[in-house]
């Protein structure tokens, strides 16, 4: 088991007022950790990448190495990178301890921190799920229409027409004149033909002064 160090934040300037990085260096090396063990990340303008971080994480943590921090945040800026923080923790087996938390294997705190952030990846996954989701539907949906922007079933002035030439012509002659195929005219024929044969109902009225229904 070896002890590394690792402080991350701002450098005192002009435009900048945060200067925590200064301050949580010298805890760090007042905690007994050698300099060659330190890895530090000052961040500068809007970069707050955590290079040094992960460059241990990956390339020299062990199971069972102890990486200390002034505070927890040190480690993170927002959740995402927190629940990255977390995945990698548990796969190197290696135990963080701060001065507000000791965050191990057999830490109920940790523990805690662990799950509720894996709640919150659940969440996260659920949402974008349902909008996966949402999206294969709208796909399935735009597919089914008629890509001029107009549906496929109503009868059109050209259809029309062709219906009235197939009366007295062969299907293999509309097909020629009108320029559409045999599928369309049999259906636009099934279409017309169907709408003709529904009941129209008509409205009766009662002629007082002939006794008759009109």
């Amino acid at each position: 088991m070896t002890k590394y160090g690792y402080v991350s934040g701002w450098l005192q300037d002009s435009v900048i007022k945060q200067d925590d990085f200064e301050s949580q260096a010298k805890i760090l090396l007042s905690m007994g950790i050698p300099y060659d063990h330190c890895f530090a990340d000052v961040f500068r303008q809007n970069n707050k990448e955590r290079y040094q971080l992960f460059k241990f994480l990956t390339t020299v943590a062990q199971e069972g190495d102890v990486l200390v921090v002034p505070t927890l945040t040190c480690l993170y800026s927002n959740i995402r990178e927190l629940c990255c923080l977390m995945y990698i923790v548990e796969d190197t087996g290696i135990i963080i301890q701060s001065s507000d938390m000791d965050l191990s294997s057999d830490s109920d705190s940790s523990d805690w921190i662990i799950v509720s952030q894996l709640a919150h990846l659940d969440y996260v996954h659920y949402l974008r799920y349902k909008r996966a989701s949402k999206a294969v539907k709208r796909v399935k949906h735009e597919t089914t229409l008629n890509v001029g922007g107009r549906h496929k079933r109503v009868i059109t002035p050209k259809y029309r027409q062709a219906y009235e030439y197939l009366q007295s012509h062969t299907y293999a002659a509309t097909q020629l004149k009108f320029r559409l195929s045999k599928s369309t005219l049999y259906r636009i024929k099934r279409q017309i033909d169907n709408k003709n044969k529904q009941p129209i109902s008509k409205v009766q009225s009662y002629d007082a002064s002939r006794g008759d229904v009109q």
